[in-house]
């Protein structure tokens, strides 16, 4: 069987899908993380890739520190995908109770009165997914773009887990004016950044290494005035689903009169908030593509 990043993910799915969906948190927990030790282990290249990137983000850290972070890393995101599972399931109210809000969702009601919309700017860490739910069920306006992985299997599956949840949900290589229709109309667009690009993105520094992410989250926000949040929504214990919800209020929309150097700018600046949570909590961040442009250093097998 040849193993690629869209055929684990999707058959990571189906796998837990089936077998923890009606499980109990803790029974559900304990399969997906044979499932992550498993794909750590049968999916090298995809090890390497993860060991890299750790490699970057926690430099000093001993060859032993980058692999555990990096099996944790697959036995985490086996877990989000078990909590994934299991929110079509759970209640308005139990949903609320699973995320702690952290005074966060108020702060944003706040920004949303301003009447500019807003770009929440996540990356593939903690459970972004129950962290939306719980937007929606509170009533907030969200839109949130879905990646292709690649197989159209998977595709059709996340995205109508999504839609049940409440969010509207627009496939990234049909958005651009669905985008902006939602922040006009002031919602919140929920983006992610941390995609590697192939030289249609913007290069700045993530953990001192260059990296080329989407451009798209700056733009939208300079185009619109709308407020930039990076967020991120971190598990609080490794066998429960609850999470906190972390915000950064403090991203500032640069003005210098020259956009492509704003939209640079713009980006460093979520980029550099995101390494703050990554940094207190690596093994919540799930890359499992070559995130950086240069790693001259040699990785760990």
């Amino acid at each position: 069987m040849s193993w690629t990043a869209a055929g684990v993910q999707y058959w990571g799915w189906r796998v837990v899908s089936a077998a923890v969906g009606r499980l109990p948190v803790r029974a559900g927990y304990g399969i997906a993380t044979v499932a992550g030790w498993v794909a750590y282990y049968g999916w090298p290249r995809g090890r390497r890739s993860m060991q890299a990137n750790y490699a970057a983000v926690m430099p000093g850290a001993s060859r032993g520190e980058i692999r555990r972070t990096a099996r944790g890393s697959l036995v985490n995101y086996c877990r989000y995908l078990a909590d994934f599972v299991r929110l079509p399931r759970v209640g308005v109210d139990e949903l609320r109770g699973l995320v702690d809000g952290n005074g966060q969702f108020e702060l944003l009601d706040a920004e949303l009165a301003r009447g500019h919309g807003a770009v929440i700017v996540c990356m593939h860490f903690g459970n972004w997914d129950m962290g939306a739910g719980a937007a929606a069920a509170r009533g907030l306006p969200l839109t949130v773009v879905a990646e292709s992985f690649g197989d159209a299997r998977l595709d059709k599956l996340v995205v109508g887990a999504r839609e049940r949840l409440g969010m509207q949900v627009v496939k990234m290589e049909r958005a651009g004016p669905s985008l902006l229709r939602a922040l006009k109309g002031n919602g919140l667009l929920a983006l992610l950044i941390d995609q590697p690009r192939g030289g249609d993105g913007v290069r700045v520094q993530f953990f001192g290494h260059e990296i080329e992410v989407p451009a798209g989250p700056a733009r939208m926000a300079l185009r619109t005035g709308a407020k930039v949040i990076p967020a991120a929504f971190a598990r609080v214990r490794p066998w429960r689903p609850e999470v906190m919800t972390l915000c950064d209020f403090g991203v500032a929309l640069p003005d210098t009169g020259d956009r492509e150097r704003d939209v640079r700018e713009l980006t460093q600046r979520i980029v550099a908030a995101h390494e703050g949570f990554i940094r207190e909590r690596p093994e919540q961040w799930y890359m499992f593509r070559p995130m950086f442009v240069r790693r001259a250093a040699a990785n760990p097998s």
